[in-house]
């Protein structure tokens, strides 16, 4: 299953997820009602029934119609209220559960050792780098959560960071990516969303019942007595309505996460090329004397996008698990097991990073990996496939990332760990190459940040520029996860100045609207200044001229001969059978209009968004040749779709 085949499995599981929620609660509706008449025969003749006959005499419709929208009201608000709480995405649910971001400056080898991991797994992939947040558990677990792979947050144990060595972890991170590029993280927060309506049932209700140890009555008061039963009889079928309601939701989470969990083992060996990495972990988690266990008291609502189950208890065994047995995904990945877990010392491994490997070995990755790229061009076969490879990682890509990632200029990746400093590299991109503009640019910078901050962009501009033709959005992704530390504050300051930047020499060009898109679009959504597209487009003609434009850009872009772009032009309809599509004008091509589009190519499902982005493929590959520049736009246009492309690393001169 690919990742557009991946993503839009998840939004039928949404879908399957809506009328389960449905059902249980038309299941939660009958016995509301049948605990509220029992609860009315009993009041008018003093002794339980369950026959429907007999209930038939204290039925009454307005009340069975008032009780059923009060039931569905409080379920839907509990719902909505859970959905806006989580709507941030990865981050509110780190927090929730406890966690800590691990700052990008971090010295502490056993956070060096989980950054550079995910960031070679995201680089490697084209995903923009997640923040890391650490749970201070000493049970061996993991997650991800998000809504995009934009905004998507790892959380990681304490226990994970100790007990694992590097492989292991990076068997775990890719399990977790492979959530990411399946599209489980969306569903696993509208399925905590869902399911929080029904359990707040249960939660008013075992209020009301404590709230009875308050309630003084006298023997003689004949009212009071009444009022207390009332009161029971209340809390308790709302109790009962709750737990029942648990029950459901169990059952939910059980149906819809078992399979994904085991699609999630294996595809961590097919993107490590290595089955050692995640069995290992599994078997150290089932010799560990935590497990993965976690206490947080909030583990049970996320507890089915954990990287093993949180609940270590016995009384997991009375409930639906929602993961499956530790034993059976052993044996899926290594069919040949013996049997016998892994018992960990229990002593923090504090290893070597493999950062810390040779020079030689890391120039071999580089070019057994990256043997088809030139400093002028892309290998055909790669960006031919480049639509295929969404969502797969290899090892090769891997070890190219760290190898690209430890040949960065020291200057580069000392101001990436710091908000400012990472500021500051991506102002550097937008510091034109003519020396007027750049004066005035930075006159701009003077007067909104400040001389000292841009005296640090100047200082970085040089590297940058090195680096901005090749490499602009891998280094994007790199610099991403350390933006999102600023404060909102921290974040309008610098909106300002890439906007001023950018209209300093009165006109955008590609470069600087690469800049300006990929971050800001990232951060708007992050700062919650930007809404989640809906995807509803089940067609391309229902964003055909903003299909037509950027398809226009890069056929142009690619070839200034007019007929030689119509080719390029006819080439991408072709591939996808999009005939309706035409080549506009030249003069209507502006990067002004290119906001616009983008936006309305947000609105596209995932089948079409593959169309879209093959027909972009086709376009710019049509002659047999794809150039680094034009790869680039692609990639751009394909992360704003929320559709990341691998990269092309290029070997640092």
């Amino acid at each position: 299953m690919n990742f557009f085949e991946a993503q839009d499995s998840a939004r039928r599981s949404t879908s399957v997820l809506v009328l389960l929620f449905l059902l249980a609660i038309a299941l939660l509706l009958v016995l509301s009602n049948f605990l509220v008449f029992s609860f009315l025969y009993f009041v008018e003749f003093a002794e339980f029934s369950f026959s429907p006959s007999q209930l038939e005499l204290v039925f009454d419709t307005n009340l069975s119609v008032l009780v059923s929208a009060a039931i569905i009201g409080f379920i839907c608000l509990g719902s909505l209220y859970k959905l806006v709480q989580l709507s941030s995405g990865g981050s509110a649910i780190a927090q929730y559960l406890g966690g800590v971001i691990i700052p990008r400056s971090s010295s502490d080898p056993l956070h060096k050792k989980i950054l550079n991991i995910v960031e070679e797994m995201a680089i490697a992939s084209g995903t923009p780098v997640p923040q890391i947040y650490i749970l201070n558990e000493q049970g061996i677990n993991a997650f991800a959560a998000g809504w995009k792979t934009t905004n998507v947050v790892i959380g990681i144990t304490q226990g994970a960071l100790e007990h694992l060595s590097r492989d292991e972890l990076q068997g775990v991170i890719a399990h977790e990516f492979s959530h990411i590029f399946n599209g489980d993280m969306r569903l696993n927060i509208r399925l905590i969303a869902v399911l929080h309506g029904i359990l707040m049932i249960g939660m008013l209700g075992r209020m009301i019942l404590r709230s009875l140890r308050y309630v003084r009555t006298s023997r003689n008061n004949k009212g009071g007595g009444q009022a207390i039963l009332i009161i029971l009889g209340i809390g308790g079928a709302l109790a009962i309505v709750g737990y029942t309601g648990t029950f459901f939701g169990n059952w939910i989470k059980s149906l819809i996460s078992r399979q994904r969990e085991y699609l999630a083992d294996a595809s961590a060996v097919q993107f490590t090329r290595s089955s050692e990495g995640i069995a290992n972990a599994l078997k150290k988690i089932g010799g560990a004397v935590p497990g993965s266990a976690l206490l947080v008291a909030s583990m049970d609502e996320y507890s089915h996008a954990y990287f093993a189950k949180g609940d270590g208890g016995a009384l997991s065994f009375f409930s639906f698990s929602t993961h499956p047995p530790l034993k059976q995904r052993i044996l899926r990945i290594e069919p040949k097991w013996d049997g016998n877990y892994l018992f960990d010392e229990r002593k923090p491994v504090r290893e070597v990073d493999s950062s810390q490997k040779s020079d030689i070995k890391s120039q071999r990755t580089v070019a057994t990996a990256l043997g088809t790229v030139m400093a002028t061009g892309v290998g055909l076969n790669a960006a031919l496939n480049s639509v295929e490879s969404i969502g797969e990682v290899s090892q090769e890509q891997i070890d190219a990332a760290h190898a690209w990632h430890k040949q960065l200029p020291e200057a580069v990746i000392v101001n990436a760990e710091n908000p400012y400093g990472a500021q500051a590299l991506i102002l550097a991109l937008l510091i034109d190459e003519n020396s007027a503009v750049a004066k005035k640019q930075y006159s701009v910078l003077d007067g909104v940040i400040g001389e000292l901050h841009a005296q640090n962009v100047k200082q970085v501009q040089q590297v940058v520029t090195e680096l901005e033709g090749t490499q602009t959005l891998s280094l994007i992704d790199l610099i991403l996860p350390t933006l999102r530390e600023m404060t909102l504050e921290q974040y309008t300051r610098f909106d300002a100045c890439v906007q001023k930047l950018i209209t300093a020499d009165q006109k955008v060009d590609l470069r600087e609207w690469i800049v300006q898109r990929v971050v800001i679009q990232h951060l708007q959504e992050q700062y919650g200044l930007r809404k989640k597209p809906l995807a509803k487009y089940f067609v391309l003609g229902s964003a055909k001229y903003s299909s037509e434009l950027i398809l226009s850009l890069l056929a142009y872009l690619e070839h200034p001969d007019e007929e030689q772009a119509r080719l390029a032009f006819d080439a991408a309809k072709r591939s996808v059978s999009a005939g309706a599509l035409s080549l506009l004008p030249k003069s209507e091509v502006s990067l002004e209009s290119l906001n616009t589009a983008m936006d309305e190519l947000e609105f596209l499902k995932p089948p079409l968004k593959k169309r879209f982005l093959q027909a972009c493929v086709s376009c710019i590959s049509h002659d047999g040749k794809v150039t680094l520049k034009a790869y680039e736009i692609t990639r751009a246009i394909a992360s704003c779709l929320d559709c990341p492309m691998p990269p092309v690393l290029v070997a640092g001169k």
